[in-house]
């Protein structure tokens, strides 16, 4: 009864660690989706004109797809007013 007892008690020891295992497995498989994800919208933002043109896209199209808000004011006409 002894060793029956003992075994039950290393098995659900090794269903801790094999659940820990899975839980670090899925979070690296979720952070590494959202690393490719990243480089792909970043690729995307860093296409030049011409790329864009190629396939019927205007630059504030892109902008709209990946969520970025145009300036009213653009900064550096600010600045260079100044100067």
């Amino acid at each position: 009864m002894t060793g029956y007892v003992a075994r039950s008690d290393a098995s659900h020891r090794d269903l801790g660690l094999v659940g820990g295992l899975q839980a670090g497995k899925q979070f690296l498989v979720a952070l590494v989706a959202r690393a490719a994800a990243a480089a792909e919208r970043s690729r995307f933002a860093a296409l030049p004109s011409r790329y864009l043109d190629d396939v019927g896209m205007t630059e504030a199209e892109r902008a709209a797809v990946l969520g970025y808000e145009e300036t009213a004011v653009d900064g550096w006409r600010v600045v260079a007013s100044h100067l």
